[in-house]
């Protein structure tokens, strides 16, 4: 199996995607702010100029520069100023670059419109402004953005290389977005830390299990702990509890079945081997007849220790919508023939209908076993009650005989694995039919009582909700 991610580092991973995307949506809000508003930044220097180019220029200050003038600017800034036809400096240094990449005119207003003044590498002909305002365009071989500037007179164009200008409001937006990348960092290292130490709990618990021992089940310590870990800690003393309950089942029920199949077998063997020192025929067919016998009530013993097991493994039942009423009339006549036998009569008395959400099969377990259970144990010539009732929102079923019934010591124990009475000596049961009843009723979430009928024998009462 390919190993899986720790939890620790599932949840950084989580948390480091999460804080990526947003982390990447933040930064490019703040790289598109940053730039925005260098551009605009960058837009008011342009503006800022050209108002105080007229300002100097209705001070009467400004006039054309004489050729000379104009040569020996040239000369002065060849390796710094923008000649028309070049695409702009070739070198950006901190701190110079606005007085490379400005260009100005400044023109007087009106039909004859004569150039007063000029930067030094700006050209005799218009700059490409047609109006006021901003405007992109292309000149001397590069992109700039030029602003014009009409007041008191004076036309004024200004300037600025458009590369050189994107260049630096990128690294203005970046300048603002490297110490966010620094700190995402920063941030996952923080979170990996913090991750790590608050799951030391659950490396505490784990730490714990590994050290119990296979058949170590009791509950783990209560000791304070984060919440989702005290949930975690409950359920799994829980599980503890119920391993711990199948094993004590299991136990038990290997226990119970050694104690009782043991008598049955031996008795069993001794009668089949009695069989060959049979004297005649008709003492060998009734000792066959005895290992019979012997071999049915192991074989119902079998059957019931079997199903007491399987409902020892339940935790709950499906419930389904089930008419009562109908289902004891088709028990009652399933199991008189057998009562007939002993010379019993079964008697019902029930509704016509009594629908209830009960599991089918374990309610007809539930039925099967009190009635057997009363027949057996009911005298001959004697009834057997078998009684469905609603009370309330519970359903009421009870089974009462004419027997001797069962003194009050044993009264207490009657549900129990294996427990019969005095009056059950001579019977072929072995004390599970009642304990099966009574775990039924449990996983329906009712009750069994036991007490003493009318007719003077035991009566069992069962109450479900339904």
């Amino acid at each position: 199996m390919r190993p899986r991610l720790s939890l620790t580092a599932r949840v950084v991973l989580i948390v480091t995607l999460a804080l990526a995307a947003g982390g990447a949506g933040i930064g490019w809000l703040v790289f598109r702010a940053a730039t925005g508003q260098a551009a605009e930044l960058f837009d008011g220097q342009l503006v800022q100029t050209a108002e105080m180019l007229v300002a100097v220029a209705h001070q009467g200050d400004m006039a054309p520069p004489r050729p000379a003038e104009r040569h020996k600017a040239h000369d002065d800034d060849d390796d710094e100023a923008v000649q028309p036809g070049a695409s702009g400096p070739r070198e950006i240094r901190f701190g110079r670059r606005f007085r490379q990449v400005l260009v100005y005119q400044v023109w007087s207003a009106g039909p004859d419109g004569r150039q007063l003044a000029r930067s030094p590498h700006g050209p005799d002909d218009w700059l490409p402004a047609p109006t006021e305002g901003f405007t992109d365009a292309q000149w001397a071989g590069g992109a700039w953005r030029f602003f014009r500037f009409e007041r008191a007179g004076c036309i004024v164009i200004v300037g600025q290389n458009a590369e050189v200008r994107q260049r630096l409001v990128h690294e203005i937006g970046e300048h603002g977005f490297t110490p966010l990348a620094i700190g995402f960092l920063g941030v996952i290292l923080l979170a990996w830390g913090a991750i790590a130490f608050g799951l030391q709990p659950l490396s505490r618990l784990a730490g714990e299990l590994r050290e119990r021992a296979p058949d170590q089940l009791d509950p783990l310590a209560d000791r304070a702990r984060p919440r989702e870990l005290a949930a975690l800690v409950a359920a799994l003393n829980g599980l503890f509890a119920r391993v711990a309950r199948a094993f004590e089942n299991e136990r038990r029920f290997t226990a119970d079945a050694a104690h009782e199949l043991r008598t049955p077998l031996a008795a069993v063997a001794a009668q089949i081997q009695s069989v060959e020192t049979a004297p005649d025929e008709a003492t060998r067919a009734s000792r066959l007849r005895l290992a019979l016998a012997g071999v049915q009530r192991m074989a119902r013993l079998v059957e019931q220790l079997l199903a007491a097991a399987r409902l020892d493994a339940l935790d709950s039942v499906r419930r389904e919508s089930v008419d009562l009423a109908q289902l004891a009339r088709e028990l009652a006549a399933e199991r008189a023939a057998a009562a007939l036998t002993r010379d019993v009569e079964l008697a019902l008395e029930a509704p016509d209908k009594l629908p209830a959400q009960v599991q089918p099969e374990l309610m007809r377990a539930l039925l099967r076993n009190l009635i057997d259970n009363a027949v057996r144990h009911a005298p001959a010539g004697s009834d057997v009650t078998l009684r469905l009732q609603r009370e309330g929102s519970a359903v009421c079923l009870s089974v009462s005989d004419a027997g001797t019934g069962v003194d009050d010591a044993l009264m207490a124990q009657l549900g129990e694995r294996f427990v019969r009475g005095e009056a059950m000596a001579g019977t072929t049961g072995a004390g599970l039919g009642l304990s099966i009843v009574r775990r039924i009723a449990a996983l329906h979430g009712g009750s069994v009582d036991f007490g003493r009928a009318d007719e003077g024998g035991l009566k069992v009462t069962v109450r479900i909700e339904a």
